[in-house]
Parts: C-alpha cells; structure tokens; sequence
C-alpha cells in the first residue's frame, strides 16, 4: 500500500509557553493523519497544548 502525501493540514490545538501562557506554536493535523508542531520561534520545551 502506497504512503500518502501530505497536502493539507488544519490547526487543531494551540501550544502556550507553560509559564506565561504565550502562544509559541501550533498542532497541525495532516490529511495524512499525522499531528506535527508549527513552531513561532523554534522549538520550546516547557508548554501545554490548549
């Protein structure tokens, strides 16, 4: 069975800095099924997703 491409992806989730509750990036959703981070600034260690 061939792998799917990504083509297009939708935010499903914000990601906030832990302690200051600032929005550092996004959870995308491909059309693959694959949840990947879109990073601000790049990447952070201390979050949550919302």
């Amino acid at each position: 069975m061939p792998r799917q491409e990504r083509l297009e992806a939708k935010a499903i989730k914000r990601i906030l800095d832990a302690r200051t509750r600032e929005v550092v990036g996004w959870l995308y959703e491909w059309n693959t099924g694959e949840i990947l981070p879109r990073w601000k600034d790049g990447r952070r260690e201390n979050v949550i997703c919302e």
